[in-house]
């Protein structure tokens, strides 16, 4: 074992480049803690490069390493303490850089500390905090949106099961309601369909029957434009995907993405509703506690402002007594996923590793084929990860809110370099993922920055690890493979 000046303990073995193509990352078995200034620090477990061709600089590690041990430091209170993630980077194929740093769990709440509320809750560390390993589970949140939802309709499309400009009333009979029926699969894709952005369906929904009744209900918001000029980010729109999905394949959603494919990519570390899974609760990263950003995001009058203006669920938002009050371990934070969809969504829910998403990534620069496995064509990804919003124009050039079907592309947290062909995707909870076609690179940043708590105690607001983690270290590599 290897010890930073920094008091980071460091534990390496060779990279299993089989391991890793079946989704299962070669694990650290040393791990071990180490005091500085008083306290735990989290560990780390790497892999080092497995191909001479995008071989690192020898200090590469030591670099990123320092971005993880500074990051926060300077920025907020609590530091790092409590959180953890897991990096990696593929170049030409082949991982070049994986390493996971600090916990997967670290806190619990403690509701009967002096001041401790459900939306402003006490931290207390638990006893035995649980080190971040390279095969811990994610909960991908938003990620979920193009690593499940828009690989099964990709896959749809590649099959000439769908077309993007199917109408989505074609295969959802009762969501033309409210003037919704010429809403298209594409417009749904790129946000410009016109639903709302977010609304806590969990405060009337319990099963996905119900959510889906209550999306055929929704009105549209006259005020979002639905020709791609200005794309509203909506969960809505994949949620509806979603069910798109499954009435096509007449499968659940979870089970159609499994089988078709996860489990052809080997990619077995990932899928919903882990614990149902049997996968054990030590594997997972944990999240928040409870759902205190949600809470306030409802809660009108004490927390006003925050999220979207839920005025009119004030009656049933005092009448819900479903909120969840533990650490989030394999239940997904998402609410609208989580209590309103039976743990699975279109827009939430997914859970999977670093490597599992490496593999699907490498998979779509290869043009939809790994180890002999074929799962669609390079014109379809084409047809998905090419631009088809306007925002730039409309915006002096300003490229960032534009999306392929499904995909976020050129996005500040991917880089300076970054061109509009790159395509990828953030979520709420901490994680994030692109691929680079023009440089045959893909680099996975997943967190669990829940786990940290709020920036300050009052301001309900969490670290955010896509803008700062993730764009540093992702910077680090990119710089030492110079591209």
């Amino acid at each position: 074992m290897a010890t930073e000046a920094n008091g980071y303990p460091i534990t390496s073995r060779p990279f299993s480049r089989k391991a890793f193509v079946s989704g299962m990352a070669a694990i650290g078995a040393g791990l071990a803690l180490s005091a500085c200034g008083g306290q735990q620090t989290p560990t780390t477990t790497s892999t080092p490069a497995a191909t001479t061709d995008s071989a690192l600089p020898t200090d590469t590690e030591k670099q990123v390493d320092e971005v993880w041990n500074t990051t926060f430091n300077s920025a907020y209170p609590h530091g790092n303490e409590g959180m953890g993630c897991v990096a990696l980077a593929m170049h030409n194929g082949e991982v070049v850089f994986q390493k996971a740093y600090g916990y997967a769990h670290y806190y619990e709440p403690d509701y009967s500390a002096d001041g401790s509320t459900y939306a402003n809750p006490t931290y207390k560390k638990i006893d035995n905090p649980v080190p971040m390993e390279l095969d811990t589970l994610f909960d991908l949140a938003s990620v979920t949106k193009v690593m499940a939802t828009t690989q099964s309709i990709i896959l749809l499309v590649d099959q000439k099961k769908l077309s993007v400009d199917d109408k989505v009333a074609d295969y959802l009979p009762g969501f033309e309601q409210n003037d919704k029926g010429n809403i298209t699969i594409a417009q749904l894709l790129t946000h410009s369909s016109g639903l709302p952005q977010w609304e806590p369906t969990y405060l009337y929904c319990t099963t996905r029957a119900e959510q889906l009744d209550y999306i055929k209900q929704l009105s549209l918001m006259p005020e979002f434009k639905t020709d791609g000029s200005e794309p509203m980010y909506s969960d809505f729109s994949f949620m509806t995907l979603g069910f798109v999905v499954e009435a096509i394949t007449s499968q659940p959603m979870e089970q159609f993405v499994l089988e078709n494919v996860y489990e052809p990519l080997g990619m077995s570390s990932t899928g919903y509703r882990p614990l149902d899974r049997g996968v054990d609760p030590s594997k997972i990263a944990a999240t928040s506690l409870g759902n205190p950003y949600e809470y306030r995001m409802v809660d009108e009058k004490d927390y006003p402002g925050v999220g979207y203006d839920c005025t009119k669920d004030a009656e049933a938002f005092e009448k819900f007594t479903g909120w969840r009050r533990q650490a989030l371990i394999g239940e997904t934070n998402d609410g609208n996923a989580a209590m309103g969809g039976e743990g699975v969504a279109g827009h939430a829910g997914l859970y999977s590793t670093a490597a599992d998403l490496g593999v699907l990534l490498q998979c779509m620069l290869d043009g939809g084929e790994h180890d002999r496995t074929k799962l669609y064509s390079k014109d379809t990804i084409k047809l998905f990860t090419e631009r088809h919003t306007t925002y730039a124009e409309n915006h002096d050039g300003e490229d960032s809110s534009d999306f392929g079907y499904g995909f976020k592309l050129k996005q500040s947290w991917m880089g300076e370099t970054a061109t509009i062909s790159c395509f990828g995707h953030d979520g709420f909870t901490g994680t994030s993922a692109f691929a680079d076609p023009d440089n045959n690179y893909v680099f996975v940043c997943l967190s669990n920055k829940m786990q940290a708590g709020f920036r300050e105690p009052d301001s309900g607001l969490y670290y955010n690890t896509n803008k700062t983690l993730s764009l540093e270290m992702n910077k680090v590599l990119r710089n030492a493979l110079n591209i």
